[in-house]
């Protein structure tokens, strides 16, 4: 199982944060010397702070008004002169990557934004996807594969269902800030369904959205087995169970390769009607037939998925299998 080092992450913003306070430090030298006056605006501002604490620990009377417009007036010629030596306004303001948290990873005590992406960057440097979503993505998704001959069973070719599903997807990912709803992608495996769920994420991730790719067997058998079962306390895995409800789009794929029983079947539900709730979007791909999938988990779960979810249906002939007949092929003519 893969495992969030926490604190390595913490240690991470901390030397951001150490970085930072350099460029800053830098930045200053380099103004103070250019501009004296500006050492001499900082001195002033100080002082003014500092006279104005004193005061009212010796319970002296204060102008607030007054100290707040010299501290202004003050600012506003520091403006001036870092404008007319050529140097951005904010060029002396503290360095963040993070302006919300200020790089420290939390706001009110709850984690930041940033904080809970590089748990999920960190999930992804351990496994394949973040290589996989550099191959699959929209930009090299080939229709090629899909026959365009009817196969007597369903309405469309395998070709005209497939480019109808792709023109979807790219639109679900268009309209994903105005409307998030879920996706369901069934069919047989070798049909394209974890590499259409890879153009999504990474399409989302490009746009700066917050993605979350787990397998099933991963996300049941292992983080809410060991967070709700086990009690983990790990603050890294704790991160991970509360992005499974908060992230924008949660991917579960493989729905089904999971050892599926009532802990199973109580928490699919718990997520889908959750994140259902807070009108955030999961991608579920699987290899089940949508009866398959009525028979196998509960009355209320199959409810939500059928009455939110857009459902895509993936058919044709397996294109691993195709591939590989291509390669063989290729290889005999080429000998």
């Amino acid at each position: 199982m893969k495992i969030v080092n926490y604190e390595d992450i913490l240690s991470t913003l901390k030397q951001k944060r150490i970085s930072h306070l350099h460029i800053e430090d830098a930045r200053k030298a380099e103004i103070y010397a250019a501009i004296p006056r500006i050492h001499e605006i900082d001195d002033a501002i100080a002082s003014n702070s500092l006279q104005a604490a004193k005061d009212r620990i010796l319970k002296r009377p204060v102008n607030k008004e007054q100290v707040r417009q010299n501290t202004q007036a003050l600012i506003a010629e520091k403006k001036q002169l870092l404008k007319s030596y050529g140097y951005p306004e904010d060029y002396l303001q503290p360095v963040y990557d993070c302006k919300l948290c200020q790089d420290t990873g939390y706001v009110d005590n709850q984690p930041c934004h940033c904080l809970k992406q590089l748990v999920i960057n960190e999930l992804y440097e351990q496994s394949t996807i973040r290589t996989l979503l550099e191959k699959e993505n929209f930009d090299t998704f080939s229709l090629d594969y899909y026959s365009d001959e009817s196969d007597g069973v369903h309405p469309h070719t395998p070709y005209h269902n497939a480019k109808n599903i792709l023109e979807k997807s790219r639109q679900f990912v268009y309209h994903f800030d105005r409307e998030r709803r879920g996706i369901l992608i069934y069919g047989e495996t070798g049909l394209g369904k974890t590499f259409l769920s890879n153009c999504i994420a990474k399409a989302l991730l490009d746009s700066g959205h917050t993605v979350l790719y787990l397998s099933s067997i991963h996300l049941f058998e292992n983080i809410l087995s060991d967070i709700i079962m086990n009690h983990a306390e790990d603050d890294g895995k704790r991160m991970l169970y509360d992005y499974i409800y908060s992230c924008e789009l949660l991917i579960i794929d493989d729905l089904g390769t999971e050892l599926t029983n009532s802990f199973v079947q109580s928490q699919l539900f718990e997520i889908i009607n959750t994140r259902n709730n807070k009108s955030l979007s999961t991608l579920i791909s699987t290899n089940l037939t949508i009866r398959q999938l009525q028979d196998r988990y509960t009355e209320r779960t199959m409810s939500r998925i059928v009455a939110d979810y857009i459902v895509f249906n993936l058919y044709g002939d397996n294109i691993r299998y195709t591939k590989r007949k291509q390669r063989i092929s290729k290889n005999i003519h080429n000998s």
